[in-house]
C-alpha cells in the first residue's frame, strides 16, 4: 500500500501537467474555430465536401485525433502537406493549447 500511493500521485501529477493530457477550452475553441477553420470546415465541424474540394468533417472526432492530426500538418509529417497549404499556415500560428481548445470544442460538436 506504501508504495501504491507515491506511484498514483506521480501518476496525477504526470498527467495533470504534460499538455498531451491537458484538456481544451470548448468556449476558446469555438472562437479559434470561427477565425481559423469555418470557411472550410463549417461553424461546427459539419463541413461539406464538394467536387473541387473534399473537406474532411471534425465534428464528433476525439479530441486527441484532432489535436494530433494538427500538430501532424503543423509540423509537415503528413503526407498531403502540399495540397493543403492554407490551413498548414494557419496551424503554424497556432499554440499547442490552441490545437487543445479547437479539438475540443469539434469533439462536442454533434455530427450530421
Amino acid at each position: 500500500m506504501a508504495k501504491i500511493i507515491p506511484a498514483i500521485i506521480a501518476t496525477a501529477t504526470l498527467l495533470a501537467t504534460n499538455p498531451a493530457f491537458s484538456e481544451g477550452d470548448p468556449e476558446n475553441g469555438r472562437n479559434l474555430v470561427r477565425t481559423n477553420c469555418a470557411h472550410c470546415h463549417g461553424v461546427d465541424g459539419n463541413a461539406r465536401s464538394t467536387s473541387f474540394q473534399p473537406v474532411p468533417m471534425l465534428a464528433g472526432q476525439p479530441s486527441v485525433y484532432l489535436v494530433q492530426e494538427m500538430r501532424n500538418y503543423a509540423s509537415g509529417a503528413r503526407e498531403d502537406n502540399s495540397k493543403n497549404a492554407a490551413m498548414v499556415s494557419k496551424l503554424k500560428e497556432l499554440s499547442d493549447q490552441e490545437f487543445q481548445d479547437i479539438a475540443e470544442f469539434f469533439a462536442t460538436q454533434k455530427r450530421y
